[in-house]
């Protein structure tokens, strides 16, 4: 039997495994101490757990630059941290660095294995086609960046395969500004050949590709807090972080190049 194929296997149902026992963890622990107070710091243990064992398992190593600070809560304010999506294990590189709540598209929510973990994991759902879902989004945002949480997101709304950076989405701009937090920006920076990038194919095939791969490794650029301007706009707002996004992830693949020489 090839060992790629072994190799994909053992990825694929490890994902499956940590997943379900991360998921599981937090229901368990949330039910025997239900003081809502404790909620996020009981995320944040299983999260960091599945994020850094997600990373083992496919063996992808971040080359940071910058600092995350604390991770999900413990901070006097709340933010929200934006990045360029590239691919599914993202999501396991911001966990793992920032922790807090993820901004999901809504039918993830759904999806097996997955959806479940996602939901104990207090995943926040949009419907970007949806006015009201966008708008219950915003909402839900602002009440945990009041309790002073951490919220990942990816504004572009979906995953690209190169390193242009799409127009941002506006509503973690909206609850950033209704809030009054900062938004930290990251740049996110695949090997061209790595196969990281997720797109056009469903996210079964994106993983099999990933488990294919030997190793990975991606290239973290995290920038300055932004604030929002006296009476700045929500949408100048967010074309600004875009661009510093833009910047970082030149800093990033610059510094990937430079591993090539």
């Amino acid at each position: 039997m090839p060992k790629s194929y072994v190799r994909r296997a053992y990825r694929v149902a490890g994902f499956g495994g940590l997943t379900v026992f991360a998921g599981a963890g937090i229901v368990l622990d949330m039910y025997v101490d239900d003081d809502s107070v404790h909620r996020p710091k009981i995320r944040d243990k299983f999260t960091s757990s599945w994020s850094s064992g997600l990373l083992k398992l496919f063996d992808v190593k971040t080359v940071v630059g910058g600092e995350p600070g604390i991770r999900g809560v413990g901070r006097d304010r709340g933010r929200i941290v934006v990045s360029n999506h590239r691919s599914i294990i993202d999501i396991g590189v911001m966990l793992e660095l920032f922790g807090g709540a993820v901004l999901s598209r809504g039918d993830l929510a759904n999806w097996p294995i997955i959806g479940p973990a996602a939901k104990a994991a207090g995943t926040i759902f949009v419907d970007r086609s949806s006015k009201s879902s966008g708008a219950s989004a915003i909402r839900q945002m602002v009440e945990r960046l009041d309790a002073h949480d951490t919220i990942c997101l990816f504004p572009e709304g979906t995953t690209y395969e190169d390193d242009e950076v799409h127009t941002f989405k506006l509503g973690a701009f909206v609850a950033a500004k209704r809030g009054n937090v900062p938004v930290i920006p990251v740049g996110l920076a695949y090997p061209l050949d790595s196969g990281a990038a997720f797109g056009g194919e469903t996210l079964m095939q994106h993983l099999g590709r990933l488990a294919d791969s030997k190793s990975t490794r991606v290239w973290v650029e995290i920038g300055e807090p932004m604030e929002l301007g006296e009476g700045e706009d929500a949408r100048v707002f967010a074309e600004r972080c875009r661009q510093e996004v833009v910047r970082l992830v030149a800093i990033g693949r610059e510094k990937e190049q430079r591993t090539r020489k």
